[in-house]
């Protein structure tokens, strides 16, 4: 497994180092750490790996600067992923070494004498160590909610993450409402691990760009309580986040459940907009999300939707957002005619234009309840 040279940049080792070329290589994937001196550069080529990290004081050039164009393009041609250059013998590189670098996205540091090479690459690994610990529990993961397992299986794979887990049980998953970077979930996901108060019956793990708080105890009385200190020692303004929680659960072999209720009740929020949800208050979302790629789903969807959308292209109109307004004001025209700073006759007019390309003039009630279901399904397609 990897980091990025971006994730590295922000370990405590990296903190005196200066980008001098490369930058658009700052998302090649370090692997591992190696050493470049002079032992290494008279038979140089082929010494380092795809992915590595290349350290150097450049020793081997002290007397003779042309000596680290060669070292670079060799460097770069073996597929090393950067270099970190220790400023005892150059503060600067020559030009031609920059514009090679820069040309092949191959990103150079200078860094002073104060910190040493096995500091550096004692933090990258371990670094890269945790990052593929996280990705195997993100493996579990899937295979817990996207396999069907019995109770029995999700049981034995619950204590594959945490042997301490206990059976009553709720999932909490949230995720930033702007991008999050893979460093910042990993560091709060590791503050809330190590909080003393956190039961060791429970586990925080990144999951697919947000962050999953599996939550068990002997007895768990007061699920809103936990919710709340969870969310603070998290560090979450839930304004700012998107955040999801399932329904209590009495038997660890529902785990998969648990998540998948948290992860469904975060998408609805980011569906409707709504910052926190838990799953049994998320409607008819509820069933709509375990079955959105499902092709009968996709035919009534396209059948309602289609029709509208085709409309508003051939004429220049605005039937469909008048439609996606009309229903999160739950039908209700006037407002809908003030969301839209419209006359209401507009939006009867348009509300009525909709039904007839929908063939459905006759029929209210049928109408705005499959014209309110393809809305939601229109907001979940674009926001998975």
């Amino acid at each position: 497994m990897a980091i990025t040279i971006l994730e590295a940049t922000r370990l405590n080792t990296f903190k005196n180092f200066k980008l001098i070329s490369g930058f658009d290589g700052l998302n090649n994937l370090i692997e591992k750490v190696g050493i470049l001196d002079w032992e290494f550069f008279s038979d140089m080529k082929g010494q380092f790996i795809k992915g590595e990290f290349v350290l150097s004081s450049l020793l081997f050039a002290k007397d003779n600067s042309e000596f680290i164009f060669e070292a670079v393009k060799n460097l770069a041609e073996d597929g090393a992923c950067g270099l970190a250059v220790k400023n005892i013998y150059y503060d600067e590189l020559p030009s031609e070494v920059v514009e090679y670098a820069n040309l092949k996205s191959f990103p150079i540091f200078i860094f002073d004498t104060g910190t040493y090479f096995e500091d550096i690459i004692t933090e990258v690994m371990e670094k890269i160590k945790t990052s593929d610990n996280f990705d195997l529990l993100e493996g579990k993961i899937d295979i817990l909610i996207k396999q069907s397992l019995n109770k029995t299986s999700v049981k034995e794979m619950a204590f594959e993450i945490n042997g301490s887990f206990k059976d009553q049980l709720f999932a909490l998953y949230c995720k930033k409402k702007t991008h999050s970077d893979n460093s910042s979930l990993i560091s709060s996901v590791k503050n809330l691990g190590n909080n003393k108060q956190l039961s060791l019956y429970s586990t925080a793990l990144r999951y697919r760009g947000g962050i999953l708080l599996i939550y068990t105890d002997e007895t768990i009385s007061n699920k809103h309580s936990i919710l709340n200190y969870a969310l603070d020692n998290l560090d979450i303004n839930r304004e700012e986040y998107y955040i999801g929680v399932s329904d209590l659960h009495y038997n660890l072999g529902e785990l998969n459940d648990a998540i998948n209720e948290s992860i469904y009740a975060e998408k609805a929020g980011e569906a409707s907009g709504c910052s926190f949800n838990e799953f049994n208050d998320i409607g008819i979302y509820m069933i709509l999300f375990p079955y959105i790629n499902d092709l009968w789903i996709n035919k009534f969807y396209n059948k309602i939707i289609q029709p509208i959308k085709s409309y508003d292209e051939k004429y220049n109109t605005q039937l469909f957002d008048t439609a996606v307004k009309y229903v999160e004001n739950d039908g209700k025209v006037v407002e809908t005619s003030e969301a839209l700073f419209l006359h209401k006759n507009t939006v009867r007019y348009r509300i009525s234009k909709i039904k007839e390309l929908l063939h459905m003039e006759n029929h209210e009630g049928s109408f705005y309840e499959q014209l309110s279901i393809s809305i939601k399904l229109y907001n979940i397609i674009n926001n998975l």
